[in-house]
């Protein structure tokens, strides 16, 4: 479909916006990411097609009560536009100079991407992303969330949370109320996630839209481990459930995942 034009002001604010922290890896959490009423106009048009609710995204130990749809033909014009335009040439460029970033290049089939929504009881547990996409030769270099959710009360959780590396603290909270966003480097020690279950009413759920970046590259490293996500446990969080199945988990996503 054709994209609207977007005037070059449109990107200066968002360059703006966009301030990027190294420590303890580069990433940048944005309030009032985009202009408002776009943003409003966006968050009252999520909805999942009747032709394709969106894929079940749940094993019950890491993740759930979440759907997800990657197929931007089936999301709703606003959407489809706000993809096409964070994958432009214009952003990707705003990108590559605030990451300090070379080559970037959008994922057009938004593979693990798209719009996002989970529902009362869901969560996501503390994970690093997987890396590549091996048949195409692509690295993920970063993540970008926006969260479409109007009037999200603090109390009902949902709050994106950035560990460190080695999983001694959390350095980042963000709500997922709308408008904000959040951008962070992908790699084995980006530890992200929703871990505890949102306790929203049952007429809401916490929506957001995810588009990763990447770089093609010619030669890997340790692929294997690089395929999948990898489940990190919280210090001090009573999480055995999660223990006892890790090992098991990891075998499998190994198996699922390395084709890709």
């Amino acid at each position: 479909m054709t994209q609207p034009k977007l005037s070059s002001s449109f990107f200066l604010e968002l360059e703006k916006k966009i301030l990027v922290e190294q420590d303890p890896y580069p990433h940048a959490s944005i309030k009032d990411f985009l202009p408002r009423q776009m943003c409003e106009e966006i968050s009252k048009d999520f909805k999942f097609p009747d032709s394709d609710p969106g894929a079940g995204i749940e094993d019950k130990v890491f993740q759930k009560t979440k759907r997800g749809l990657s197929k931007i033909e089936l999301m709703p014009n606003t959407i489809q536009n706000l993809i096409n335009t964070l994958n432009s040439k214009q952003f990707l460029s705003i990108l590559e100079k605030k990451f300090n970033l070379k080559n970037l290049v959008p994922d057009p089939t938004l593979f693990g991407g798209g719009m996002h929504e989970s529902f009362r009881g869901g969560y996501l547990k503390i994970h690093s992303d997987f890396v590549f996409i091996k048949k195409r030769k692509l690295k993920r270099m970063l993540n970008l969330l926006i969260y479409l959710n109007e009037g999200w009360q603090n109390n009902w959780g949902g709050s994106i949370e950035l560990w460190t590396e080695n999983m001694s603290k959390m350095f980042l909270k963000l709500s997922p109320e709308i408008n904000n966003a959040l951008i962070f480097r992908t790699d084995l020690e980006s530890n992200h996630g929703f871990p505890d279950p949102i306790d929203c009413p049952e007429n809401q759920s916490r929506k957001s839209i995810a588009l990763y970046y990447y770089t093609p590259y010619e030669k890997m490293i340790k692929p294997k481990k690089k395929f999948y996500a990898i489940w990190k446990k919280r210090p001090g969080v009573d999480e055995k459930k999660f223990g006892d199945n890790l090992s098991f988990f990891k075998k499998l996503k190994n198996k699922i995942f390395f084709r890709f």
